[in-house]
């Protein structure tokens, strides 16, 4: 079948595709609400179209799909597949290599901030992430030595400052007493922030840029907001962490017409079970018998998201936070109120 009359027999029901070159390989994954529309656009002419995708388009001699009943079914999907195939012109989710963590270790009677490829779990140190960019990690930390002049230039403790210090970039760590006790009281709050327990970071530097601004230091100013913006984007980063890994279990449902529900049970970074019920007419004791059935599951604890996760995560996060499912998180005491349960999911 030519590719014309594959992508007219198309539907517009969402779903992956994957494109195939003249021998048959997969060279790229992709998703869509409405898969007739997002492959025939591929050939359409445009002259808006980005050069990778017009080099793709040119390689393009078959394709594949998978349909879903959601788009979000269609974004665990691609994920996945991604993963698994690593074709050619993807580039997101085919590697952990990009993640990395903030650490802050203990070295030499005093605490440092720095960024990390791995997580040792044996490692008594702070750590937090991964983080999706190591480009905004490192500016972050840049950022914020620059901010609180943490940056020291030398190893150890000594009788006299650093280089650093004579240029205003080391608030004198290396050799005073109370410029390290003051050091350790940024790192705490530096932990208290990532660990969302407190903004004092954050208000302190949105308070010294509008000082900057008044004096008419807008460069100063502009490298605090940046550091700022850059801060709250890893928080976010941290949210997400924090949600999913703390909810055991979590059920999602989506109407996929007037009548019909989609519900997703899902744990961490994963749907675990999903099932279409009618809205009006639903086996409840079914439900609970689901329900109990998996939080009885033996699962063992992790106290932070792996590197391997957070695509899978970061999706089911924003799918939970789209408008388009309601959810509940279900507790192992929970009370069993499908009435309650079944409210809160389809008004």
């Amino acid at each position: 079948m030519e590719l014309k009359e594959k992508i007219k027999n198309l539907p517009t029901s969402p779903g992956v595709y994957l494109m195939k070159d003249s021998s048959g390989h997969i060279i790229y994954v992709g998703k869509s609400k409405k898969l007739k529309n997002r492959v025939s656009s591929y050939f359409q002419h445009s002259k808006n179209r980005l050069g990778k995708v017009e080099k793709l388009v040119k390689h393009i001699k078959d394709f594949d799909f998978i349909l879903t009943d959601t788009e979000f079914e269609a974004l665990m999907l691609e994920c996945k597949l991604i993963k698994e195939i690593q074709p050619m012109y993807n580039r997101m989710m085919k590697t952990t290599k990009a993640y990395n963590y903030i650490v802050f270790r203990w070295k030499k009677g005093i605490y440092h901030m720095e960024i990390a490829n791995e997580m040792d779990k044996d490692d008594v140190h702070y750590y937090f992430g991964p983080f999706t960019s190591k480009g905004t990690v490192e500016n972050v930390i840049n950022g914020i030595k620059a901010f609180y002049k943490m940056d020291c230039s030398q190893e150890k403790w000594s009788q006299g400052p650093c280089l650093n210090y004579s240029i205003g970039k080391c608030m004198g760590i290396c050799f005073d007493p109370i410029a390290k006790e003051a050091h350790q009281q940024i790192i705490h709050r530096l932990i208290a922030l990532l660990n969302k327990k407190s903004n004092s970071v954050l208000e302190e530097m949105s308070t010294k840029m509008i000082e900057a601004s008044s004096n008419v230091e807008f460069e100063k100013a502009a490298e605090i907001r940046d550091t700022i913006a850059k801060i709250k984007a890893i928080l976010q980063t941290e949210t997400v962490i924090h949600f999913m890994k703390k909810n055991q279990l979590i059920i999602a449902a989506e109407y996929l017409d007037d009548f019909r529900i989609k519900v997703f049970f899902i744990r961490r970074n994963e749907i675990i079970d999903r099932e279409i019920y009618i809205a009006n007419n639903v086996d409840r004791q079914d439900v609970v018998r689901k329900i109990n059935s998996l939080l009885s599951m033996d699962i063992q604890h992790i106290s932070t998201l792996e590197k391997e996760e957070m695509d899978e995560a970061y999706i089911i996060y924003k799918y939970l936070n789209s408008g388009d499912c309601k959810y509940t998180i279900i507790s192992q005491e929970w009370n069993k109120n499908m009435d309650n349960l079944w409210t809160n999911l389809v008004k």
